[in-house]
């Protein structure tokens, strides 16, 4: 008979960061190219999008007025692999809440197996490195099917560890640090007896500006947060073509990387607009509006040089419930039968922390994700002023497949 119940956990841990101008990549931006996607892998794409723009709205909603910084592509590739391990209902509403609902497994694993290797290949100046690890308890039985999906389509490492030596969890904690140059040095620092298995993700993006700032422009101004207090920052400022467009309320601003591959989309809403209102209501389409918008102008930019720590703690929980993944968090519901059949499954560690820095050369990212299984105890021809001396949203995104890779908002200086 079985006992009830393994509890999955699944902690994210995402990590933006800068480095100095030595550290990037030196190499002549190659042209760039397309990634071409079959119509049915560009479908779950959009779906994919959609789970991301969706989670971040309701991120915002579930952080208050924080600053946020999280890995939409990095939570999307975690939960997708588990998903491989799911059955019945559980699999069915872990699919839908990712947007998958309308495509079997097989066209979900396909498609991120094809569009990981080509995000990595797509810039020459841009590093992207994704990693992926299944940790299994020693003498834990896991079916032979969901360890040759995570190994077939996601390029999982497998090891089986002691979970109750201390080493375990320096192992885990070294891996994250060796896949994101040191920036996540810590996802675990102890593990339940009862755990059974740990899946992690770990992306790492490393990436300069195709217009880079220039040091001696830099001046000291006045952030006005969301709560209208004053704080100090450091500006920095250029006058360059970019792609942008003033919406109703909001302005956008699109500021490339090496040969354009990727970018960092800026959401600034208008003085007197609340950028948690803006965040509440943003969808898919609103989204993709605003991009398909999007023209080059002249933009006199002020953008603001900003470091953010952040830990999801337990807000993954009821956000997920809410887009629909509730059962795999319910131990008398949840069924994860595909990845053991003597045992029972359920997620009950979910979790991300995060880490963004951005300077005069570029940006430097990174995100972890660890799933663990435990037994149950304006107008053309002028120059368009872009000042982000407010709260904004950012996004990072690959161009041509529209894949966001990771979001945040700036309510106030750190």
């Amino acid at each position: 008979m079985k006992t009830r119940k393994i509890f999955v956990g699944l902690a994210l841990v995402c990590g933006l960061a800068v480095s100095s101008c030595s550290k990037y990549q030196t190499d002549m931006p190659k042209e760039r190219e397309d990634i071409i996607l079959t119509k049915t892998q560009q479908a779950v794409l959009d779906k994919g999008n959609g789970f991301a723009i969706d989670l971040f709205r309701e991120m915002c909603a579930e952080n208050g007025y924080e600053n946020l910084f999280i890995s939409p592509l990095s939570a999307t590739l975690a939960l997708s692999a588990v998903t491989n391990g799911a059955a019945g209902q559980t699999m069915e509403d872990m699919k839908a809440a990712l947007g998958f609902g309308s495509f079997n497994l097989e066209d979900m694993n396909v498609f991120y197996k094809t569009l990981i290797p080509a995000l990595k290949d797509v810039d020459n100046t841009v590093k992207l490195q994704i990693a992926n690890a299944a940790w299994i308890k020693q003498g834990f039985a896991v079916e032979t099917p969901f360890i040759n999906a995570l190994t077939n389509y996601y390029d999982a490492s497998v090891r089986e560890l002691d979970f109750s030596s201390p080493a375990a969890v320096e192992a885990i904690n070294q891996w994250c640090a060796d896949n994101t140059n040191n920036l996540i040095k810590e996802i675990i620092n102890e593990i339940d007896p009862n755990a059974r298995m740990f899946y992690t993700n770990a992306l790492y993006y490393k990436g300069q500006w195709t217009n880079k700032f220039k040091k001696e422009d830099n001046y000291k101004g006045p952030f006005t947060c969301y709560d209208k207090t004053l704080a100090e920052a450091t500006y920095m400022r250029q006058t360059s073509g970019l792609n942008c467009y003033k919406a109703q309320d909001v302005a956008i601003a699109e500021f490339p990387y090496g040969n354009e591959a990727f970018s960092m989309v800026v959401v600034l809403p208008d003085e007197g607009v609340s950028v948690f209102e803006v965040a509440s209501r943003l969808t898919l389409d609103e989204w993709n509006g605003w991009l398909s918008a999007l023209s080059k102008r002249e933009v006199e930019v002020q953008f603001p040089k900003f470091k953010v720590e952040y830990d999801t703690e337990d807000k993954l929980f009821p956000v997920l419930s809410r887009m629909g993944m509730g059962v795999a968090f319910d131990p008398d519901r949840a069924d994860f039968s595909n990845i053991s059949k003597l045992e029972d499954l359920y997620i009950a560690l979910i979790k991300q922390k995060a880490y963004v820095e951005v300077d005069e050369q570029g940006t430097e990212a990174a995100a972890v994700t660890i799933i663990g299984f435990n037994i149950t105890s304006a107008g053309p021809g002028n120059t368009f002023a872009f000042h982000m001396n407010r709260p904004f949203l950012y996004f990072i995104r690959e161009k041509s497949t529209g894949a966001i890779l990771f979001s945040g908002l700036m309510s106030k200086m750190p």
